[in-house]
């Protein structure tokens, strides 16, 4: 037996449809609502993951992994819930997983099959961005993370904390923690935060 799916959000006066609208969509059996899902999520999903990566070509197949596993659990999906903090725990989880997998073999190889030079740091730049995500990236995974969804994603604390699994007392600790740090890492550039 067949099920019809959700009517089309057309236009009205309460707005376009959200990631929620789209989801449910989705997760009731409507395949047409996973083109606009994606094209809404996608680019926040591949920002977070560039964060956590620091490589394109990483967080671009991790997109693809996430919406794949999307695919997959989109009948554990709650009608209603917030979808991108789901999303996120999702991309998380699957970079999670990649650095796992990393640790067996940590190198990457460049295209010949050689092992790439490291990139020297750089030092001594007047780049405010640049000295930022410098300090970002000394950073303990856990702050940095916490900083990231709340502060670059704008997640809120509550989504954040559901995304890392933890409570919101300790994102808001990371995040403070993190920016007690960086404080510092800038002032050492001359910079104050």
């Amino acid at each position: 037996m067949a099920t019809s799916p959700l009517p089309s959000p057309g236009p009205s006066a309460v707005g376009p449809a959200s990631a929620e609208d789209f989801m449910a969509r989705y997760a009731a059996g409507d395949s047409a609502a996973f083109a606009p899902l994606y094209r809404l999520l996608s680019p926040r999903l591949f920002g977070y993951l560039l964060r956590l990566t620091r490589d394109r070509h990483q967080a671009e197949d991790l997109v693809q992994v996430t919406f794949s596993k999307v695919h997959q659990a989109r009948s554990a999906y709650f009608t209603g819930s917030p979808v991108l903090p789901w999303l996120l725990a999702i991309g998380r989880r699957s970079f999670l997983d990649l650095k796992r997998r990393q640790k067996v073999r940590p190198e990457d190889l460049t295209g010949d099959g050689s092992v790439p030079e490291k990139t020297p740091e750089l030092g001594g730049t007047d780049d405010l961005a640049r000295e930022l995500e410098l300090a970002l990236d000394r950073l303990p995974s856990a702050y940095a993370e916490a900083i990231q969804l709340t502060k670059v994603t704008g997640l809120s604390v509550a989504e954040a904390a559901e995304v890392l699994g933890t409570t919101q007392s300790a994102v808001k600790l990371r995040v403070h923690r993190g920016y007690h740090i960086l404080r510092k890492e800038l002032e050492a550039f001359g910079r104050a935060l």
